[in-house]
């Protein structure tokens, strides 16, 4: 918006109690038009239910560009569920409006490997669609590099399967294709498909450390300056290995320096519930919080716990929550082994447990963090200085509207440079390859 540039927004309420739909009005939020759909949805929900609202929403999105597509110059379509491909597909097909396709997950990939997705049929279906996004897209953006390579993957050595990369892509020939250098692009049959990693990012500015938030929230909660809070926010479900962090809760259940928060919500956070009135003095439970509300916790923590799955496709996932927490100068604890550990092991503001028992694994690491606090500040000092350098928002933010401004289909071919915009941006705009990264990894 500072390059000015107009933003409209379509969604639900989701998690954010804050957000209400009022009719067809749209609320402004820091100067953005948002449209909030009635669509219910909650982490607790069954397979079918998800289902029945990602459907429902899908719905109320294509309503939404069929009234209203054609005035767009770009739409970003931000996946999953998968579903969410489908309006942009019509504005793409009816409007000629391009849109950049935005794989948070790797849809259906992930629910795959969660256990949600299990009908052959809607395997069939996830995939045709997931095909038609990618090869209609403009442009597909993912958050974090694994996630690309699954991307590039798919459109190199699936396009004679399901015909992706016909459009805007080319069919891959067999030593025909080009990627290059830093570019996130790919050449394929004399056709352009950019493929580009631009991860989840930091508000330096909403979650600054702050030494009087800190003190101010662990005194209300009767923690004492001697004692290490681990906190675990963020869904409870099937993807994040709640039985680890449980794990991991039971071992330092005896031991008074580690006290645990839990800000969240989810079908298994039974893993949380279970010994909190045994533990009542280590263990506090928040349930789902506003978004403010959870950043003062992260303020006010000394190490901040991201697990999921093991499965191998949960190690490119690029969670929120790590991200509030590095620029909030608080280390991190994963479970398992992340695409992130280049920079966690270059900064020194991580843990990465790889053994085979992860929650004891994650208990010894908690108990050693307890006693040694010199280890925590430094290690926090490394995670802000991380977050500075690699993972600002608004550098990441440029990157995104260098994506944006360079549709390579629809009747905006054409690029528009928005007002204010830095070289940097204006040069991709105008055809130099875009960095696939603001930092490459380290190593």
């Amino acid at each position: 918006m500072r390059a000015g540039h107009a933003v409209d927004v379509v969604c639900c309420a989701g998690y954010d109690d804050s957000l209400r739909p009022a009719g067809r009005a749209p609320l402004m939020v820091d100067g953005v038009r948002v449209f909030v759909s009635g669509t219910a949805y909650r982490p607790q929900m069954g397979f079918a239910r998800r289902v029945v609202s990602f459907l429902r929403f899908m719905a109320a999105a294509l309503w939404f560009v069929l009234r209203r597509g054609r005035g767009y110059d770009v739409v970003i379509a931000s996946s999953g569920p998968l579903t969410l491909a489908v309006p942009a597909l019509v504005g793409r097909w009816l409007w000629r409006v391009p849109y950049v396709f935005e794989a948070i997950d790797v849809w259906p990939d992930s629910a795959i490997a969660a256990g949600v997705l299990k009908n052959p049929v809607l395997k069939w279906l996830s995939f045709r669609l997931e095909a038609l996004a990618y090869r209609y897209a403009a442009a597909i953006v993912t958050c974090s590099t694994g996630m690309t390579e699954r991307v590039e993957e798919k459109l190199g050595f699936r396009s004679e399967e399901l015909g992706v990369g016909e459009e805007g892509g080319g069919r891959r020939e067999e030593g025909g294709g080009r990627r290059e250098e830093g570019g996130g692009r790919r050449e394929e049959g004399g056709g352009r498909k950019a493929v580009v990693t631009i991860s989840n990012c930091c508000d330096l500015e909403m979650c600054a450390p702050d030494e009087a938030v800190r003190r101010a929230v662990r005194l209300k909660y009767g923690v004492r300056e001697d004692q290490t809070v681990v906190l675990y926010s963020g869904a409870m479900g099937r993807s994040n290995a709640m039985a680890d962090v449980a794990g991991a809760v039971a071992a330092t259940a005896d031991d008074e320096r580690i006290v645990w928060w839990f800000a969240g919500d989810g079908p298994e956070r039974g893993y949380c519930d279970h010994g909190v009135v045994a533990m009542a003095s280590v263990k506090r439970y928040f349930g789902r919080l506003a978004k403010e509300e959870v950043v003062a916790l992260v303020r006010a923590a000394d190490v901040n716990v991201v697990t999921f799955r093991h499965e191998p496709l949960f190690f490119e996932n690029s969670p929120n929550k790590f991200f509030d927490g590095i620029a909030a100068g608080v280390p991190a604890l994963f479970n398992r082994s992340t695409w992130l550990e280049p920079w966690l092991k270059a900064y020194d503001c991580g843990i990465v447990c790889k053994g085979e028992r992860p929650g004891e694994e994650m208990a010894a690491a908690l108990r050693a963090l307890a006693g040694d606090p010199a280890r925590r500040r430094r290690m926090g000092l490394g995670a802000r200085r991380l977050a500075e350098e690699v993972f600002d928002r608004d550098k990441l933010a440029a990157a995104y509207l260098a994506v944006l401004l360079r549709p390579r289909s629809g009747r905006n071919g054409e690029c528009k440079n928005g007002r204010g915009v830095g070289e940097r941006v204006r040069g991709a705009c105008d055809g130099e390859g875009a960095r696939r990264w603001p930092g490459e990894p380290p190593g």
